[in-house]
């Protein structure tokens, strides 16, 4: 680890700290207060609110100095709850879970009966749901009870962010940054992939 890194690491002691299992419960803690974290994905780090959180959504445009006119995805922890937010009645049985966990958004007409606040997206039919990945994510998301909103870790228009000291402009306002030391293989394969694949099943 560089020296820029270890001095970050250190001026931000207690907030900046690995993606392992036994933090899963701080970084609910800190979504349902309305706080924001940063976190690996499996594709590059991203920025997390918890969707019934107002408060945590508004701050996360706020971070990414976004219009909030620039829809958001959402991310769960399983392939079986994608059907709890889109329609997904007319695909292939057992599709989504061939296709997920993995480095895909999955975007369709939002469900009717998904329980999505207001805040989340408004006025608009369509969404991108993801499923990364990663456990640290996916243990987040389970134990928050609902989705998380998703978004890269950087301000909107810059480029996305695959090591942790890339998005030092944003880390105060951030109540949690977790960390993960990306293997050499993996970490090409983000850059080759160009980071996600974007899947639309709407239904025609």
């Amino acid at each position: 680890m560089c020296p820029r890194t270890l001095m970050m690491l250190r001026a931000y002691h207690g907030r900046v700290v690995p993606a392992t299992t036994h933090r899963v419960a701080e970084a609910v803690e800190a979504l349902r207060r309305g706080k924001i974290i940063a976190l690996p994905t499996d594709t590059l780090y991203g920025l997390a609110a918890g969707v019934r959180s107002e408060s945590g959504v508004r701050a996360l445009y706020a971070t990414k100095r976004r219009s909030e006119d620039v829809p958001l995805a959402i991310c769960v922890g399983d392939a079986q709850e994608v059907g709890n937010y889109l329609e997904t009645g007319h695909l292939a049985s057992g599709l989504l879970e061939e296709l997920l966990p993995g480095p895909v958004t999955v975007i369709s007409w939002t469900k009717s009966s998904s329980d999505l606040p207001n805040c989340i997206n408004p006025g608009r039919r369509l969404l991108g749901v993801r499923v990364p990945n990663s456990c640290f994510v996916r243990a987040v998301a389970r134990q928050y009870g609902h989705a998380l909103a998703l978004t890269s870790a950087n301000q909107s228009g810059d480029r996305s962010t695959v090591d942790v000291t890339e998005f030092l402009e944003i880390w105060d306002d951030v109540r949690f940054l977790k960390y993960q030391r990306y293997h050499l293989h993996l970490f090409l394969f983000v850059l080759m992939s160009e980071n996600a694949v974007y899947l639309d099943f709407r239904r025609r």
